[in-house]
Parts: structure tokens; sequence; C-alpha cells
């Protein structure tokens, strides 16, 4: 869809602009004698119910969670990007993380970081983040369990020193306390409120906190002030949902809006003329795929899976979704895993004569596949099942489409195959892809879509491997497995296009992150 001015000048007419003037930066404008810093204003296509962060590890919920809660450890993104195939951690809320014997690491806390709620960082906030309510067995958040479930103890050795004791030896801890789930949480307001404390009153040492929070409408962000890393470059963050993309880019360029998220490639054009206003599409460590329900009679051969999978024409299909920037990871591995990685490897090639002879070999005898998909979650998964319906009908597969309008339905039973992403969370296979996606605590298999004995043995095998040859036969077995069983395929890698202000210098990282600390957000 084009925005014409006549659309825009309806658009602000209707009230969906502010009184900012086209071509200004809403940003700067505050009330004399006020605090100096801009309000940044970001525009998105939804919000999660819950700010707890172990609870909204997802693509609309990582964006909050990173403003509101430091990890001990950084992931830096730049160095990574600059020498392909490393991973690199910097201190953030621990100046150390350190191995002291095959089962423990300690961490030395950072001295007088401040959070929210003004107290002092220490080895409690730390034992709170990691307490069995959330990442023990019987925790209502099956990532905290996916992510930290291994810890056998969290030892305080004093006010600012901890050791994190495993049950087996994990050779990539630093790299999980630089990523999901490793956010901090205030011990003092979890336990005056509970676990469900983080849900609405969320407590933690970020670069901002909760000023207001209206589920489906917007969230406000305050500057904490007090951030161990100096004073965050705006006063305020505010964090609207905007459904649809076409009024997100015309809030865009009436200057209501700084950033908006989530745009599709084809809108990227619609930008271009404009001097203030810039297009920005940046590769994430994400994938999209497809996943079976093994039970449903429709896919429970694995060789009709096999034959849906070598169906589809990825590159036509990744081209019509992303344009000519798309790309296909080969498998269930990024080449950001390093000595893991298997660059010879080819997951699905299109092949639709192989596809009919598996279909024939299954016995295949015309039953409608049915593929249902979230309206508006996952960018371009509409497109993306009208073009798979119309390639699995070349081999004879009639699919039928269905479009429900939240996560919770489209699990809900009567459906054969369904659309799930995946991050890469940290460089690593324990980090994504066939353990947090497919793995035995996964949402596939915790509900009941898809089991492996196989697989999960092989799971285990590689979470107590330590030797890099070891840990790479395991992984490519995995991996192997996988494609046996078939119960997903991997679509395409997802880029995440954004529009900014131009005066706005800031860096998207390849995960749904909204780092806002002082030294990747000022403005010009």
């Amino acid at each position: 869809m084009t925005i014409t001015r006549r659309d825009l000048l309806r658009l602000i007419g209707a009230g969906t602009a502010t009184a900012a003037l086209p071509g200004t930066f809403s940003s700067v404008v505050q009330a004399a004698g006020a605090d100096p810093r801009p309000v940044l204003r970001i525009a998105v296509q939804a919000l999660p119910a819950s700010l707890e962060p172990l609870e909204t590890i997802s693509n609309i919920g990582l964006r909050q969670t990173t403003c509101l809660f430091d990890s001990p450890l950084r992931r830096d993104f730049r160095a990574e990007a600059a020498t392909p195939g490393t991973a690199k951690t910097d201190p953030q809320l621990a100046t150390a993380v350190t191995r002291v014997d095959d089962l423990t690491w300690r961490m030395t806390l950072r001295p007088g970081v401040k959070l929210h709620d003004g107290t002092t960082l220490s080895a409690a906030d730390v034992a709170a983040t990691f307490a069995p309510a959330r990442i023990g067995p019987e925790t209502p958040w099956p990532e905290g369990r996916i992510l930290f479930g291994h810890l056998a103890e969290v030892r305080t050795v004093d006010a600012l020193t901890v050791d994190l004791v495993t049950r087996n030896p994990d050779p990539v801890m630093p790299q999980r306390l630089a990523a999901y789930g490793a956010w901090i949480v205030g011990a003092q307001a979890m336990a005056a409120g509970g676990p469900e404390t983080m849900r609405t009153a969320p407590v933690g040492a970020g670069p901002y906190k909760l000023a207001e929070f209206v589920r489906d409408t917007r969230l406000v962000l305050s500057s904490h002030d007090d951030y161990w890393m100096g004073r965050p470059a705006a006063r305020e963050v505010r964090i609207e949902v905007v459904p649809e993309a076409a009024t997100r880019i015309a809030g865009l360029i009436s200057g209501e809006y700084d950033i908006v998220t989530n745009l599709l490639p084809d809108q990227m054009p619609q930008l271009d003329g404009y001097d203030d206003v810039e297009a920005v599409a940046v590769p994430l460590d994400l994938v999209h795929m497809l996943f079976y329900d093994t039970r449903r009679p429709a896919v429970a051969d694995a060789r009709i899976r096999q034959a849906l999978n070598h169906a589809i024409d990825y590159d036509a299909l990744g081209r019509a979704v992303w344009g000519e920037r798309f790309s296909r990871p080969n498998g269930l591995q990024t080449p950001a895993f390093g000595p893991l990685y298997d660059a010879d490897r080819r997951h699905f090639p299109f092949d639709p004569a192989r596809a009919k002879a598996l279909l024939a070999e299954a016995g295949y005898g015309g039953t409608p596949v049915r593929m249902r998909l979230i309206s508006g979650y996952y960018v371009g998964a509409e497109a993306a099942g009208q073009i798979i319906q119309a390639m699995w009908a070349q081999i004879g597969v009639p699919l039928e489409l269905e479009f429900v309008e939240s996560m919770k339905q489209a699990l809900e039973p009567g459906a054969d195959v369904r659309m799930i992403s995946a991050a890469f969370r940290f460089p690593d296979p324990l980090g994504g892809g066939v353990v947090p996606a497919w793995g035995p605590d996964s949402a596939v298999q915790k509900r009941g879509f898809w089991s492996s004995d196989r697989f999960n043995a092989g799971i285990a095998e590689l979470q107590a491997a330590q030797d890099a040859a070891d840990r790479r036969r395991i992984f490519q077995h995995l991996l192997d497995l996988f494609d046996e069983e078939a119960p997903g395929v991997v679509l395409y890698g997802v880029n995440e296009v954004y529009g900014k202000r131009r005066p706005v210098n800031w860096t998207h990282y390849p995960l749904y992150y909204l780092d806002l600390r002082p030294d990747n957000l000022s403005f010009a």
C-alpha cells in the first residue's frame, strides 16, 4: 500500500498524528523548564500481556524486557559481526564470571548498582532471579526451566559474589548469562509481592523503569536516572500499539513517532522520498518454521511430512515474502556456531519429484491438510501460507488455511501444521534451534505435537558433552534425526524492517532487543 499526501492529511486530520508538522522531530518538543532530554515515541504492532521477563520471550516481549532489565553479561553484537563465528560478551551487572570447577561458575557483581526501587544490587537479587519458583520443575514459566533449569544451587559467597552450581558441566554459561532469561530481578520487590510481581510492577536494573502499562494499548517507561552506565538519552520512552503497518508509517512521516517496527520489505520505498526518515532492514538470528502435529492422521507418517517439506520452493517463497534480501539457513544452525557449524548441510531442498515419490511410498490418498496461522503476528505469514498452499497443490496435496487471532487459539487442537519462530538466543546449539525450539521442554514437545526418544537422548548427550569435536558430532547427528523425523521445516531467516527518524542514532541488533542504553541511543 502506498501512502499518498491526501491519505496522510486525512490521518492527521482524524487525530492519528500529533500537532507536530510533517517533517519535524517530535521527540525534541518539550515544555519550558522541563528535563531537556527528548521523549522517544515508538509504534509497535502489539504488546505482551505481561512484563515478567520469563513470560515474554517473544518478538513483542523482548523489547521492553531489554529496557527494564540488565543481565550479568552483555552480548557484544558489533564484535561478533566483525568476526563471524565468534561469541563475545562484556561485563554488565557482573564485572567477571569465572569457572571455579567443572560444575561451578563464580559471578562477581558490580558494586553500587541501583535498581528501580532504590535498592542496591546484591547476591540476593541473583538468588531471586534463579530461584526454583522461576526456573525449577514447577515454575509456571517453562522458559525458565529450559534456560536455567540445570542449575542445582545458587550459593551466596558474600554480598557481591555468587556461585552458580550446575548439575552437569556447562561450557556455555557465560553466553547464557548474556542472553534470554538472565535478566536480574529485584529480590525485595519479589519478596514483597510474590512471583507475580514482575507481571505488572517489574523491578530491575535496566536503563528505564515502568511508569505506565495499559495492556494492548501503551507502555510508558521513564528514565532510570541512577543507571550505572549514566543517565539514558531519553527522559521517557512511549511504546504505543498501532496494529496497521500503514498507520505506523504515516505516524513516522508526520512526526508522531520516532521509530516504527515490523514493516514489510515492500514498504521500505515509501520512506525513500523523505529526507528526515529512513527505513532499515536488519537480518535477525531468527527463523520462521512450520511444525506438524504428528498425532493427526494427515501428517502422522514421516514420509508425508518429508514430502511436504520437499515440495516448497524456498527461494521463490523467501523472495516473495522478504524480497531479494532473504536468506534460508541450512538447517537449525547458523555460522555463528563456529566449529559446530556444517556449511555443506542441505535442509530439505526443493525437490517436487522426491516429494511425489514419498507420497506414493506412504500411500497418500489425497487427505486435505489444515494449516493454522495467526493474523498479523508473524510478518509475512499470511502470504507465506497462500504461497505454500499453491506449492503443495502442485504435488496433489490440498491445503486448507485457517486464520486465528492469538497464539492460544493457534495451539488449540484441530490443525495439522502451524507456523512458529525460533531465535538463536546465543551462538551455540544449546541457545537456539534444536534445544529451545524442539527439545523435551519445548512447547512443541510439551504440548504433544511431536516427541522423539532418540532426539531427546541426543539432546541430553549434547548437554553433557564438553569436547568440541564430540559436541559437533552430536549436534550434527541431531540435525540428521530432525530431517529424518521431519517434525517441521525451516522456511527462511527473518529480517526486521523498521523505520526511524534520522536524528535518532540507534542500532537494532539481530534479535528483537530494544537496547536504549546510553552507548546505543543518542539524538542528533
